[in-house]
């Protein structure tokens, strides 16, 4: 483990556990059927850790609850949900608290995880904190950045750095984390993708003549599909192929369908469970163009399901990119336009590519491998 100064020290007098309790608190109800990506993070991580010698529980807190305390049962963990800041919540955060051995935050710029680093120093129960990319300065426009550092500077910095553990999902994002706090311990494990969803790629042979592009996820603008939808315009001068955006139904979409519709390009709308694994068969390459992300799940799920990958280098992808498994651009009309005009040239190494991007998914970037890096950072955690 990354550590600049010294071990953590657990609560006085107390024997590591041998079946860590570990507490998740969230916004929201660990959906994976979301397009909410640290609710999916937190539906693979906790499946999955709870088959790795954890215990696993979950707060969440989302207007959507049935009511205050309502249980709702996951593969593995349970979620309990209330709507409110209530009292009913608060009691329930500070016995769940007390009972757990690693409580686990999720995000930055959050008051509500300040209040839960204050209670778990009272209680004197360790917390880990997943970054989740909300220190990326991609993140930060004309209109929040001094807001978020006055933020980051009062109250945030000091949060972070009394954490037992940062955890970081990818090397570019250790970089963000360093140059904005000095945590005491950090750790890199990325996303996943849970192979029980995505259980084989899908053999595809050669891409037909009439090429279908997609892309998933949030149609928003850090997302930066205009830059796609502009340069598949500029890359699709023969009008060979077609590009499908799915995702939620956005004021952003609704400018891409308005500027785009006449020009092979069609919005989808979401795609979860069933839908998202027709979706991906239906798609010869998949390309994701943001501007800041931390290798977006909805790639990895791509790449789960054989698809060939374009990806922009801002998605923190670098580290990858010996593994042949996609091509990697720049988050730009010309970046994007280069990486398409390139994959269209290179189709007879699609399947190459595809099974490459497979065996990356099967041998790093799946759940299962995730919760044995992280079980194994809450048992340090706890040893020293």
């Amino acid at each position: 483990m990354y550590d600049l100064e010294h071990k953590i020290g657990r609560r006085p007098g107390s024997q590591p556990p041998v079946r860590p309790r570990v507490l998740h608190v969230i916004l929201g109800k660990a959906d994976k059927n979301r397009a909410n990506g640290v609710n999916q993070v937190i539906t693979g991580l906790a499946k999955y850790t709870a088959r790795n010698d954890s215990s696993v529980f979950v707060l969440g807190k989302a207007e959507t609850a049935a009511h205050e305390g309502q249980v709702i049962k996951r593969d593995g963990f349970a979620v309990t949900v209330y709507s409110k800041w209530s009292q009913a919540f608060r009691a329930a955060v500070r016995q769940a608290v007390d009972s757990a051995d690693v409580v686990h935050l999720h995000g930055t710029y959050s008051p509500l995880n300040l209040w839960l680093g204050w209670i778990c120093d009272t209680a004197s129960t360790p917390y880990v904190v997943t970054i989740h990319g909300g220190l990326s300065p991609a993140r930060n426009t004309w209109k929040n950045r001094l807001q978020k550092r006055l933020f980051h500077m009062l109250l945030q910095k000091c949060h972070l750095e009394r954490s037992a553990l940062i955890h970081v999902l990818t090397e570019e994002e250790s970089t963000e984390a360093l140059a904005a706090f000095r945590p005491r311990a950090m750790r890199v494990i990325p996303n996943g993708v849970d192979l029980e969803d995505f259980p084989c790629a899908l053999n595809r042979g050669q891409p037909k003549s009439k090429l279908r592009i997609g892309y998933i996820g949030r149609i928003s603008p850090e997302k930066n599909l205009h830059a796609l939808c502009e340069a598949f315009v500029n890359a699709n001068t023969d009008g060979r192929a077609q590009l499908f955006l799915a995702g939620p139904v956005s004021a952003e979409g609704n400018d891409i369908a308005h500027r785009y519709e006449s020009r092979s390009v069609e919005l989808v709308g979401p795609k979860f469970g069933p839908d998202k694994l027709a979706f991906l068969d239906s798609i010869d390459l998949f390309v994701h163009p943001s501007k800041t992300d931390v290798f977006s799940i909805g790639a990895m799920e791509a790449l789960a399901r054989g698809v060939p990958l374009v990806i922009s280098r801002t998605s923190d992808t670098s580290h990858f990119a010996d593994s042949g498994a996609f091509i990697m651009c720049e988050p730009t009309t010309f970046g994007i336009e280069k990486a398409l005009r390139k994959a269209f040239e290179r189709q007879d190494d699609w399947p190459a590519m595809a099974q490459r991007g497979r065996q990356l998914i099967e041998a790093r970037l799946n759940w299962d491998a995730a919760a044995l890096d992280l079980v194994a950072a809450y048992r340090e955690i706890l040893e020293h």
